[in-house]
């Protein structure tokens, strides 16, 4: 083994890493294959927290795994929170469409990519983008609120009835969002994902 890799293992024992020893079956949240990899390092963490009126234990496992498949790396903690985790959504393949539908699956990946690493506001702000985006495309006004917006997918049959119950929820986050600051949460990000996916194949890949 040569010699600088000899001191980074050092440097990963004295932070108390040991190699793992049994093989670990995930989705990597990179390429977005089933893989199982026996590659990689884990750490068992034990403090006691003493702010407080009581001494609080804790135990924390940081378990990183190698993707075989292209080599990336994923965290997981406390066992099974995954970081990053899977990518949810459809793998749409633009290439062979417009600039503008390239354009609009490229930000469709990256607001999934946002959820799969844990920051659902950020994805929120995205797919709210790209919804009023496709509104305008399909004939709304340039300068409608988020929810105007929304209520015009609903009214003029861009999104059908099965969809309308989703619509209802986004509309009312919406309007929520634009009087008060708050950080959005997965479950509105899924929303969202699930009503954006949905556009993105009917306007841009339909035919």
């Amino acid at each position: 083994m040569p010699e600088d890799h000899i001191h980074r293992w050092r440097d990963y024992e004295r932070e108390g890493y040991e190699p793992v020893y049994m093989p670990r079956a995930f989705t990597c949240g990179w390429c977005g294959l089933a893989v199982s990899s026996s590659v990689g390092l884990f750490r068992d963490q034990e403090w006691i927290e003493l702010e407080g009126p009581f001494p609080v234990p804790h135990n924390q496992r940081a378990d990183v795994r190698i993707c075989p498949k292209c080599g990336a790396a994923t965290t997981f903690l406390n066992r099974d929170d995954q970081l990053p985790g899977p990518v949810k959504g459809d793998n749409l393949d633009a290439r062979k469409r417009t600039e503008g539908a390239q354009l609009i699956v490229a930000l469709y990946d990256e607001a999934r990519r946002a959820i799969s690493q844990f920051a659902p506001s950020c994805a929120v702000l995205m797919f709210r983008k790209i919804l009023m985006h496709v509104a305008v495309e399909q004939g709304a006004g340039p300068k409608l609120s988020f929810v105007e917006y929304v209520r015009y997918l609903k009214d003029n049959g861009v999104v059908g009835k099965p969809q309308h119950a989703l619509l209802d929820r986004i509309r009312d986050a919406g309007n929520t969002e634009n009087h008060a600051i708050r950080r959005a949460t997965l479950e509105d990000a899924d929303d969202l994902l699930a009503l954006v996916t949905l556009l993105i194949r009917s306007v841009y890949f339909s035919t």
